[in-house]
């Protein structure tokens, strides 16, 4: 008995040090979803990482209880140029990184994960393994925030609650999404999940993260769009997203929020292909442009302060003239950054008046 059982113990031993995935893998939550599940079977997340054998494409399919979400931390060494990456349910791809133990959050109905495994010989060390914490959705608490067209977006930070941006009858709603103060802390935004309506059992539309990603407003089909932070208001106490009236953003190319920190200097990217792009702060205070790292002849920046019209225009800069008006101070708890044309513009920001005289170097 005691031989049998050193025998079963060192075969799932060798099992779980190296496992086949090759093909496809349908993962469903535990009867009862307040376990947790880990991959490959056997392993507990505790020691070294599965090895996965060689020649293989895999494929898996999580599906996730209407009500629940997932939350999803890999451990995944690749060396090789193949690689992993997974697919959300509003059909959005994203690569899976080497040592990025940062989670992922995911609802309802499932996410996808696809591998692809070299031979042994140009992957020798190639491991991986994931674990998934199940949990359903608490009550939560509703901010509705009204959106109106012609006006200037709201900006909004994270909080506990689920907040809602509502529109007329029979409008959209366009959602932007506000990079990190730290860029280093943007993998938070994908502990975010934004939904097509006022309740987290409405259709999955995306991430905080997939929205900064495409510098895109994301727009739902009717008038309610939803987004829940989960407990980013713990650590973030700035805004992260914003909501406006989808006509008041239509034909724009690019539409992003950028955060910047409270000293020092902080380089916002300006960029537009062809049309108008826009970029917004939202800070209750001035903030000055020092300086522009390249000024290309193709587009000129139009600044305003708190919304957009030809009152609140503050400064045309183009070319020839952006010098004489540098530093320039802008005011207005939030700033628009408009440009037109097409090119890639470095800004130079600061909210540091002493700072603002300085060379950028």
């Amino acid at each position: 008995m005691i031989r049998s059982t050193a025998f079963i113990l060192a075969f799932l031993a060798v099992s779980v040090a190296s496992f086949n995935c090759n093909g496809t893998t349908t993962i469903e939550a535990p009867s009862a979803p307040s376990n947790t599940t880990f991959y490959p079977r056997g392993w507990t997340g505790k020691g070294l990482t599965p090895r996965a054998l060689p020649n293989q494409v895999c494929f898996f399919t999580v599906n996730v209880p209407k009500g629940y979400f997932a939350t999803v931390t890999f451990n995944k060494r690749f060396n090789s140029t193949l690689g992993a990456y997974m697919v959300y349910s509003n059909h959005k791809m994203m690569m899976l990184n080497d040592n990025d133990r940062n989670p992922f959050i995911f609802t309802h109905p499932k996410f996808q994960i696809n591998l692809a495994i070299g031979n042994s010989t140009t992957t020798p060390d190639t491991t991986f393994g994931f674990k998934v914490v199940w949990s359903k959705f608490p009550e939560l608490q509703k901010n509705f925030v009204n959106i109106t067209r012609g006006n200037a977006p709201i900006a909004v930070r994270p909080t506990s609650n689920l907040t809602t941006f509502v529109g007329e009858n029979n409008s959209h709603i366009s959602l932007m999404a506000f990079s990190m103060a730290n860029s280093t802390l943007n993998h938070l935004l994908r502990q975010t999940l934004i939904f097509s309506g006022e309740s987290v059992l409405d259709e999955f539309i995306g991430t905080l993260g997939q929205v900064l990603e495409s510098k895109q407003q994301l727009t739902a089909y009717g008038n309610k769009i939803s987004v829940h932070t989960f407990g980013l208001n713990s650590s973030i106490d700035y805004p992260l997203f914003m909501g406006q009236h989808f006509e008041d953003t239509n034909g724009t190319m690019m539409y992003q929020g950028a955060n910047c920190p409270s000293s020092g200097n902080c380089t916002v990217t300006l960029n537009s292909h062809s049309g108008r792009s826009w970029t917004v702060t939202s800070f209750h205070g001035p903030e000055y442009i020092k300086s522009f790292k390249s000024f290309p002849d193709t587009a000129v920046i139009n600044v305003y302060e708190n919304r957009i019209s030809n009152t609140t225009c503050v400064a045309k800069l183009t070319s020839s003239n952006y010098k004489k008006q540098l530093p320039l101070k802008v005011n207005g708890n939030m700033k628009f950054y408009e440009l037109k044309g097409n090119g890639v513009y470095e800004m130079v920001l600061t909210r540091d008046a002493t700072r603002a005289s300085r060379l950028h170097i």
